[in-house]
């Protein structure tokens, strides 16, 4: 059971020996580090510990494997410490499970960081004051060996001697040396050398490491086995240095390579030193073998040189920080970014942090919020928005995901974070947007001047510009004027002036003239493009709005700082300005439109009644001619004329009669009489009626109607149908041609087909067959007479009905077409 002896630790005499040695001990040629690991080396420990033992505290001069907390040679508390028993004792002290112990179950050491075993023996000083002492530690619980902890004696008394009054010599260290069982179990070569460099001798690992047994090496000099010449001349100047010098003088570290006893050369980390003993000084130089650590090296400089090239290929930006929380990792990406090359500094990218980076208000993160160390505490950050504002540049909008790096341990060695500019993403989204609120606007909108407010509100918001000005064409003066204007700059002179736009001139005057998109990047640099530019606004960008290579209006937009972006605003921009020229055409068509369905309106009432009473007097007067009882005999010649005239007259008639009915059937002033009537029979009469002209033509007519098929319906309309259908069937039907009709009822009303194998109806011209006077290609180049009015009058009349009327083109020739009459129609 170890015991901690208070009155020993507190004696003013060894205090003093303690804190002389914790001065001295860091100056000697002996690199302490290298003694713990070489005490934790032949022990098979975990950690190893040179400590220096005060009152209330121990300093570790020398460690091995500790953790990073620990690995420090500031003060450590007194309750980390097992130095304390092996200097309460004064003498090697070993306990194989510190767990089983009562009183060490608790120790600091074995709940903070798993220590399960320790071995300790005293260091003295040269009055044999116990100033501290050599501790090897382990995590699993073990026995310590009597040879081991021999050698942990030996090990000890390299650094036996310490001063206590007087001159400091190493003659305790140099006979320590001496011993064959510590160079023996020592695992990196060790080569002993006179004041000239001569090979003295050399253990085990370094005839390994070297290809000589120690009687081949003896006169070899040191110089002899340094395989550059370079070096070879340096260690020719440092040696003198290190014999004559004091403290850490005498002690040299350096990297490179040395020569094998069969050629080759070997990669080797180098410690030398020099001790004095009684036969004058010892050149001492520990070699450790780096070819592994060499070829680890440059694994990972290539590792580290591939994950740079593949970060660096990557459009998102990526940051990681290590467990300090300093930045390892600031990817292209993200240099590209910020206008900074690869000489950044951890803490350049820490304050571009603090300058840049905001929250989507404008509100400052602080840097303990920045997403890289959020993670570093743990927390997993999913695509979270922020802004970054660089001077000279347009702000972006970046979503960051972070996440914490972990061991397989658990614990976090640092974050990274990804990074996605999605400033694009955003202002497309915000321009979708803006195309759905200006079609709202222009939809509930009278007129485009009326929807310009709200045309104007939201274009401002897609580009995030303080100042949108929408410009139309007056149709009677030809000059732009100012629809409507939104601003939110804070100036009442950036308020637009509405005062007359000169073709050719300013921003909105040169594209309206050139009807092509512009960017001004700077409007006062030209003294031109300053007019109409409201105050305090220098970038401009406008577009055309356009129809048929003119333009009707410009949009025209201002900001107050430089937008880069120019070639997508202008895209984005142009397609908004094209809905509403789209907008502004169909409403000049639909203008247009109504015009002339007024002027041909103008027409049918001027044919029905201006051309209709000359007609009638010509007619009687003809029939009066013709039946004269007074002229029993015309001549032969006189008759026919007169007979010509009656007969197109009468056909003029039938077109003014068809056209005051399409007239008043669309104008909804030709009211029906519904009444029951026999649709089969005035089937019958309609056949009846057509046949004669169908068998001139060699056009056979087949019939498929019921017995009796009663409908409601206006019966003279009805049979107008009918006759209009079966007329034309017969007429665009060519000899030997076939028409087929057919009636019959089901549960949702009457329907009448006819169909022929006539010569149809051309692809182009299928759209228009119930256009007033419209006649289709094949058959206005043909000598069948027409007026185009025919099917006009049988749609009107359907739709008077509440029926439906449709056509149908078979793929080889010929026409069909269905009416289907609803029952319910009131009497």
């Amino acid at each position: 059971m170890p015991v901690v002896d208070e009155a020993v630790l507190a004696d003013p005499v060894r205090v003093a020996a303690a804190r002389r040695a914790r001065r001295v001990l860091p100056g000697l040629a002996m690199p302490l580090d290298a003694i713990a690991g070489l005490a934790a080396r032949v022990t098979g420990s975990a950690m190893a510990i040179v400590a220096v033992m005060d009152v209330q505290d121990e300093h570790f001069v020398g460690h091995h494997g500790l953790p990073a907390a620990l690995a420090t040679h500031a003060a450590v508390p007194v309750a980390y410490s097992v130095c304390k028993y092996v200097v309460s004792a004064d003498h090697p002290v070993r306990i194989s499970d510190m767990i089983a112990d009562p009183d060490l179950r608790d120790h600091r050491l074995a709940v903070e960081y798993g220590a399960r075993a320790f071995a300790g023996v005293p260091l003295r000083d040269a009055a044999d004051q116990t100033v501290g002492s050599l501790v090897v530690v382990d995590v699993v619980a073990r026995d310590f060996t009597d040879a081991q902890m021999a050698l942990l004696v030996e090990i000890a008394n390299l650094l036996a001697g310490l001063p206590a009054e007087g001159v400091y010599t190493d003659a305790p260290a140099v006979d320590a040396l001496g011993s064959a069982a510590v160079l023996d179990e020592v695992q990196e070569a060790f080569i002993a050398a006179d004041a000239g460099g001569a090979v003295l001798g050399w253990n085990p690992a370094a005839q390994g490491l070297l290809g000589w047994s120690a009687p081949q090496v003896e006169g070899l000099r040191l110089e002899e086995l340094i395989a550059s010449s370079e070096q070879r001349e340096q260690w020719r100047r440092r040696l003198p240095r290190l014999l004559t010098g004091s403290g850490p003088r005498r002690r040299w570290s350096w990297r490179g390579r040395i020569r094998h006893r069969d050629g080759h050369e070997v990669p080797v980390q180098a410690r030398v030193c020099v001790l004095r003993g009684a036969g004058g000084p010892l050149v001492c130089a520990f070699l450790t073998d780096i070819t592994g650590q060499q070829e680890a090296e440059r694994d990972a400089d290539d590792q580290r040189g591939f994950l740079n090239a593949l970060l660096d290929s990557l459009q998102n930006g990526v940051v990681a920080v290590d467990a300090d929380a300093r930045v390892t990792v600031f990817n292209r990406a993200m240099r590209d970014m910020h206008d900074i090359g690869k000489d950044w500094t951890p803490q350049l990218v820490d304050s571009l942090f603090v300058e840049r980076v905001r929250q989507l208000d404008g509100t400052p993160i602080p840097l303990e919020q920045a997403p890289s160390l959020r993670a570093l505490r743990g927390e997993h950050v999913h695509a979270e928005s922020m802004m970054v504002t660089i001077p000279g540049k347009p702000t972006r909008i970046l979503t960051g995901s972070a996440q914490p790096i972990v061991r397989a341990d658990g614990s976090r060695c640092g974050a990274v974070v990804t990074l996605h500019d999605v400033t694009d993403r955003r202002r497309v989204q915000r321009f979708r947007d803006c195309q759905l609120a200006v079609e709202a606007a222009l939809s509930h909108a009278d007129a485009p001047a009326h929807a310009a407010p709200a045309i104007t509100r939201a274009v401002a918001a897609a580009l995030g510009w303080p100042h949108v000005e929408l410009w139309l064409l007056d149709d009677l003066t030809g000059m732009l004027y100012l629809a409507g204007h939104h601003s939110t700059a804070g100036d009442p002179s950036a308020r637009p002036v509405n005062r007359g736009v000169v073709k050719g001139t300013g921003v909105t005057g040169t594209v309206w003239a050139t009807v092509q998109p512009m960017w001004a990047p700077d409007t006062a640099a030209s003294p031109s493009l300053q007019q109409q530019t409201p105050a305090e606004l220098h970038t401009a960008l406008a577009v055309p709005i356009p129809d048929s290579g003119l333009a009707l209006g410009v949009l025209t937009c201002y900001t107050d700082s430089p937008d880069h972006d120019r070639t997508e605003l202008t895209t984005l921009l142009a397609s908004i300005a094209e809905q509403i020229g789209q907008d502004l055409a169909r409403r000049h068509g639909a203008e247009l439109a109504l015009q002339i369905a007024r002027g041909q309106d103008d027409f049918l009432s001027l044919a029905g009644h201006e051309l209709r009473t000359p007609l009638t007097s010509i007619l009687a007067n003809i029939d009066v001619l013709l039946d004269d009882p007074d002229q029993p005999a015309w001549p032969h010649d006189t008759r026919l004329m007169m007979e010509t005239v009656a007969r197109n007259s009468d056909s003029l008639r039938a077109i003014i009669d068809d056209l005051l009915d399409l007239a008043a059937l669309e104008s909804g002033h030709l009211h029906l009489s519904p009444q029951l009537v026999d649709l089969a029979a005035l089937t019958h009469q309609s056949l009846t009626t057509v046949r004669p002209v169908a068998d001139a033509n060699a056009v056979t007519i087949t019939a498929t109607v019921p017995d009796a098929l009663v409908v409601t319906g206006d019966p003279a309309r009805l049979r107008q149908i009918l006759d209009n259908l079966l007329s034309n069937a017969v007429k665009y039907s060519p000899d030997g041609g076939h028409v087929r009709l057919t009636a019959r009822r089901d549960e949702h009303g009457t329907t009448v087909t006819v169909t022929d194998t006539g010569i149809g109806v051309p692809e182009p011209d299928r759209g228009h067959l119930f256009d007033r006077f419209y006649r289709a290609a094949n058959a206005r180049h043909t000598n069948i007479p027409g007026a185009g009015l025919g099917l006009a009058i049988v749609r009107a009349i359907v739709h008077a009905h509440h029926g439906t009327i449709t056509i149908t083109h078979p793929t080889d020739r010929g026409t069909g077409v269905t009416v289907r009459l609803p029952d319910g129609l009131t009497p």
